[in-house]
Formats: structure tokens, C-alpha cells, sequence
């Protein structure tokens, strides 16, 4: 049985999981940003259950978290000068204290925002690709979802100035 959100089911393979962040981001293309993890202006974090209120910009690996039921948390909403020290758990069962000032947090853990992207994807660390620009963030996402992303271009003239995508 899929885990759910709110009654909604969460994508379950790597293919769904990147198929469910190109849904969101041809719905929220001004959320998207590959120069920013996680920007949570106004509000500090982001339920898996919201949708992106205007001000909030989240890269491919902050949709991939947000997309499989973690909670994006921003702790420089609170504090807009120093991270915030947080127990972190990573993929390998390593726990420690870290600054941090974007993180992913899910059932009383919480993960770097990139670790949880890599496993949702089936990724190694070297296929990552969260320091790539948005046309290779959004080709490897076509990729994974086994999508064809012919009839799909990176719009860099959309007015968002972050590279959002429109379908041709």
C-alpha cells in the first residue's frame, strides 16, 4: 500500500516521484528555482499537503522532498542571520548536529533536503544533478519519469527569471 497525505497517495517509484515534480512545476512554475534549495518567504515551512504560496521557490531536489510527504522547513524565516542548529538523520543512518538553515523533516526526523532527493530518485550521489541549471534539472527529471520531453523547453523568457517550462 502507497503511503498517503492527507488521504492523497505519494508517488512511489523513482519514475512517479519525478513525474509528480514536473506536475508541480508546470503548476507552480515560478516556484521553481534551481538557484535556491528551499525559499519559504512569509510562511518558514511547507507542508507536503500546501501548495506553494507566491514567494516560495524550491529546486528539483526541494520538489522531490516536498512531492514524498517531507515538511520543508526554513529557519531563516525565524532568524535571518545564523542557521539553526538541528539534529540531522542521513540515508545511511548517521545522526548528528548540524547548522542548517534549509532541511527536510518527516515524522519526527529530519534529512537533508538532498539526501532525501537522492533516495526518492534511485540516485547515486554522482547522478545528482541539484548544482546542474534548469535545463539539465528538468531533462533528467524527463529521464527518470520516463517521459518524452520533446514537446517541453525550459521558458527562461516566462517573466519568473528562474527558468520555468511551458509545454509546446
Amino acid at each position: 500500500m502507497a503511503a498517503t497525505v492527507t488521504g492523497k497517495a505519494l508517488p512511489g517509484t523513482a519514475a512517479e516521484v519525478a513525474a509528480a515534480v514536473l506536475d508541480g512545476i508546470q503548476n507552480y512554475p515560478n516556484a521553481f528555482d534551481m538557484d535556491t534549495w528551499v525559499g519559504l518567504r512569509d510562511i518558514g515551512q511547507l507542508g507536503p499537503e500546501a501548495e506553494p504560496i507566491c514567494g516560495t521557490t524550491m529546486c528539483a531536489a526541494g520538489w522531490v522532498a516536498h512531492v514524498t510527504g517531507w515538511t520543508l522547513i526554513d529557519a531563516l524565516y525565524e532568524n535571518d542571520e545564523t542557521d539553526q542548529l538541528v539534529l540531522i538523520t542521513y540515508s545511511d543512518g548517521v545522526t548528528c548536529f548540524e547548522f542548517r538553515h534549509v532541511y527536510a523533516s518527516k515524522d519526527g526526523i529530519n534529512r537533508p533536503i538532498t539526501d532525501v532527493a537522492r533516495e526518492a530518485l534511485s540516485l547515486t550521489h554522482d547522478e545528482t544533478f541539484w548544482y546542474d541549471d534548469v535545463r539539465t534539472a528538468l531533462i533528467r527529471l524527463h529521464q527518470i519519469a520516463e517521459r518524452d520531453r520533446d514537446h517541453c523547453e525550459p521558458d527562461m523568457d516566462a517573466g519568473t527569471g528562474h527558468g520555468a517550462y511551458e509545454y509546446r
